[in-house]
């Protein structure tokens, strides 16, 4: 019993090893493995999150486990691959999910009630996976009710981006 209990402790960990991102574009992979897809389009941006936004074309298509993707998003900062954005039908979300945490392991879920211009209640679900450097978050509402959203994110360049943030509101005449 105890080797299994360590056996399943380790699943999170073995998960990282292979790899922390989608399609084997991994989080701190370089700009030039998405930039090089013609699928993607990569453009530079000024921002205290990051230097470069890549997105799927308006023409591809892409699923995640079997569901459409909605958009998707690559962040980097400094060329490296910062995070992971992906738009899904709030329909197909417990289907990624089930699909996440069969390669992750079972994640932590977080509820809250959300309402929307009617006053209706639903119930926002969230799971969150965390990882020593990288976290993944899959949450069923995100800004509307028939969209859900996965990220996956470099903790690291997440500390990067909060140091920049700070320095801008230091001094808001750089902040331009």
């Amino acid at each position: 019993m105890k080797a299994l209990l360590a056996a399943l402790a380790l699943l999170p960990l073995a998960a990282q090893a292979e790899g922390f991102g989608f399609k084997g574009v991994d989080l701190g992979s370089p700009l030039a493995r998405v930039a090089s897809d013609p699928r993607h389009a990569c453009r530079a941006v000024n921002t205290p999150i990051g230097d470069t936004i890549c997105s799927l074309r308006p023409s591809e298509a892409e699923t995640i486990a079997g569901a459409n993707v909605a958009a998707l998003f690559y962040f980097y900062d400094a060329g490296s691959l910062s995070g992971i954005q992906i738009t899904v039908a709030e329909t197909d979300f417990q289907r990624v999910v089930n699909a996440l945490a069969g390669k992750y392991g079972a994640g932590k879920l977080s509820s809250e009630k959300v309402k929307n211009f009617k006053g209706a209640v639903h119930e926002n679900r969230t799971w969150f996976w965390q990882y020593p450097e990288a976290s993944l978050k899959a949450q069923r509402y995100a800004g509307r009710l028939d969209k859900s959203v996965i990220r996956y994110t470099d903790d690291r360049a997440a500390g990067r981006v909060q140091q920049r943030r700070a320095a801008a509101a230091r001094n808001p005449n750089k902040d331009l």
